[in-house]
């Protein structure tokens, strides 16, 4: 779905055949202005939306953003000037906000991350624990907000996980985790392989020779230490990830670590909406 298909469902979605209450109120010739402006610090996302809201599906509406994304707006910023008939500027007040205060809290949230982290040579990623339908979108957002993006979906690359592995055993050797891995390398050398770790033990008996990227999933600070240093004998040309057990209060302490990129779900799948609001002028 594109971009501009998903805005006009959300439309039909919220007014799936006239506003009622603008119908009855006020006639559509009248022209008038709105401000969009912020009631907390934050991290603004969603030119998009604005654009494809405003110059594709309703024309008659003009309109002035005054940031763009990526950008750290103040308490009562104003972020967009709109110009246009009254009834198209509230018909679509609600789906703009509900798009922007959501993608410009998933900025927000990941700035803090990144910046409780403080540390430039470890990645903070997303995960795919995105909302259904606005992945590509809510991803953006932590690009803007200085994260970077784990895997888009489940075709983009090999991750085992526990129940992979789990499954896996059933009917296979650890060994021959090997040997697969080493045949998928080089049957599609261009994708990368990942391994979930949950175990000190499972560093010493899989062989990581094809594996690119080793999650260790919800470590202590101290099995870390222990993990960090058996990877560096075992798998030293592996890059290191850290999942599980990570938030704002937590994340500084893998600051300095020998560590590649930390997962954090929180990014996406629990993030609070930026407060935002639409008032007529």
């Amino acid at each position: 779905m594109t971009l501009r298909e998903l805005i006009k469902e959300s439309i039909i979605e919220d007014c799936p055949v006239k506003d009622i209450t603008s119908t009855y109120l006020l006639p559509n010739n009248i022209s008038s202005k709105a401000t969009l402006l912020t009631r907390e610090k934050g991290v603004f996302f969603g030119a998009a939306i604005i654009s494809v809201l405003y110059d594709e599906l309703y024309p008659n509406c003009s309109y002035t953003l005054s940031v763009k994304d990526g950008d750290f707006i103040d308490v009562n910023q104003p972020l967009v000037a709109i110009q246009g008939p009254i009834q198209d500027i509230l018909l679509t007040e609600r789906v703009l906000l509900n798009f922007l205060q959501r993608l410009s809290g998933i900025s927000t949230i990941t700035r803090a991350f990144v910046d409780q982290l403080n540390d430039s040579s470890i990645q903070v990623l997303d995960t795919r624990k995105t909302t259904p339908g606005l992945r590509d979108l809510e991803k953006a957002a932590v690009i803007a907000g200085g994260g970077y993006n784990h895997r888009h979906g489940l075709s983009d690359m090999v991750l085992i996980k526990e129940n992979h592995l789990t499954g896996f055993l059933e009917d296979h050797t650890i060994d021959e985790l090997g040997l697969l891995l080493s045949k998928i390398k080089q049957e599609q050398p261009t994708i990368k392989i990942e391994i979930e770790i949950e175990t000190l033990a499972q560093l010493e008996t899989i062989d990581f020779s094809s594996v690119d990227y080793i999650m260790l999933d919800n470590f202590s600070r101290e099995e870390l230490v222990t993990a960090l240093s058996i990877i560096k004998r075992v798998a030293s040309h592996s890059q290191i990830e850290v999942s599980g057990m990570v938030s704002l209060d937590t994340i500084s302490d893998y600051r300095g670590l020998a560590i590649d990129r930390i997962s954090v779900g929180k990014l996406t799948h629990s993030v609070t909406a930026l407060d935002l609001s639409l008032l007529i002028d």
